[in-house]
Order: structure tokens, then sequence, then C-alpha cells
């Protein structure tokens, strides 16, 4: 089977895995963190390392750039999927830089099993970052934004079992 054959099948499991991601993005955010993961995590595998998308911080913009140059190059993603996936990376890249700042996410996910309101952790620990005008956090220029904090709890969400 050649290259394009299955460039050809993945891009149509691929406009399967998030219809109507535009309205699922918006009525639910931990839904298109989810899909934005899956869809990231199937396309861009097909040409290299998963470790390598995540090896750095960007913001939305950059990575909707980013996003635009690998579909050019192949990735099996429409202009439906494209805001997930650079919702999923922008958050991983906002956690990240602010909170992997003061810690791992395996602090995150302390021994407490079971669910979580991972939206007033968020706040708290924007909070926390806030107060203690941490360096090279976002949280020292301001507030985060209501959506990045829904981005950042439903990242959680969605990576920590």
């Amino acid at each position: 089977m050649g290259i394009r054959t299955v460039l050809a099948s993945v891009a149509l499991v691929a406009a399967t895995v998030a219809p109507g991601a535009a309205q699922q993005a918006d009525a639910d955010p931990v839904a298109a963190m989810r899909s934005g993961r899956e869809l990231f995590e199937k396309s861009c595998k097909l040409c290299h390392g998963l470790d390598r998308s995540l090896a750095t911080n960007r913001d939305a913009a950059a990575w909707a750039v980013i996003v635009k140059r690998m579909v050019a190059y192949g990735s099996p993603l429409n202009a439906e999927q494209r805001p997930l996936v650079v919702r999923y990376l922008a958050a991983r890249s906002t956690f990240a830089g602010t909170c992997g700042g003061c810690h791992e996410l395996t602090r995150v996910v302390g021994d407490k099993p079971g669910a979580r309101d991972w939206k007033a952790l968020a706040e708290r620990m924007a909070g926390h970052a806030r107060e203690a005008g941490k360096p090279g956090t976002a949280a020292t220029a301001g507030s985060f934004s209501p959506e990045a904090l829904t981005d950042i709890a439903a990242l959680l969400q969605v990576v920590i079992p």
C-alpha cells in the first residue's frame, strides 16, 4: 500500500472522528479537548513522533500556523478539525508554561483518586501564581482568561485518569 493510499485512508477516518467539531467545542470543552487530543495523536504521528510536537510551548496563534503548515505537508486534518488540535496543543502549552513552572503533572494528580473540580483547581492555582508573582508564568502579567482556565480544566480532565 502506497503512502497516498495510507494518507487517504487516515483522512477518511479522521473526518469521522470529530463531526460537528465547531459546535462541540462551544458546547463541551472537555469533549473538544478529548477530540483535539485524539485528532492530534492520530494525525501527527503519521509523519513524526508526538514528543516532537509536545517539546515546545506556543500560543494558539503559533500552533495554528504550525498546524496549517502540517496540513500543507499532508496531515489529514480538515478545516473543522484543525481548531480542535490547536486548542489542545495551546492548552498543553499553557499548562506546561504556567503550572509546570511550579510542579509537574504528576503532582497535580497526587494520590487522591476520583473526580475533581478541575476548574476550581485551575482557578486556585492561578491565584497562587499571581500571589507568588512567579517569574516566567503568564499569571505574573495579569490573570488567566476565563477561556484559558476552562481549557486547562478540560485538559486535566482528559489527560488525568
